[in-house]
């Protein structure tokens, strides 16, 4: 069932970026924001302590860095710097949700211990 899960949040992301970037009215991002969504909340084979204090933490850090990046952009873009600024909460969810993938992948497949 897992598997399904997961498989089912990976094929709402490659739908949802055809979708986000082809479709340009309000509410397109959200196929991509329910798939990864899925994939992060989705169960491993093994669940056990060090899988959850991952994703947790993950998230955490996928939190601040997002943040982070919603601040500086919003910093740049009333300096002129830069021509958009991340102000829909949509967006900024889908940041978060990535960058915390990315991280929880990362830190699981390539930790040392």
């Amino acid at each position: 069932m897992t598997r399904i899960f997961k498989a089912l949040g990976v094929l709402f992301v490659l739908a949802g970026v055809a979708i986000f970037f082809i479709d340009e009215s309000t509410g397109s991002e959200i196929p991509l924001l329910v798939g990864l969504f899925m994939i992060f909340v989705s169960k491993e084979k093994i669940e056990d302590e060090r899988v959850k204090m991952l994703k947790s933490s993950s998230a955490y850090t996928a939190l601040i860095v997002g943040y982070g990046f919603k601040l500086i952009s919003t910093n740049l873009h009333e300096h002129q710097a830069i021509s958009f600024q991340l102000t829909d909460i949509n967006h900024f969810l889908l940041l978060v949700f990535a960058l915390a993938i990315c991280i929880y992948y990362l830190r699981l497949y390539l930790s040392w211990e």
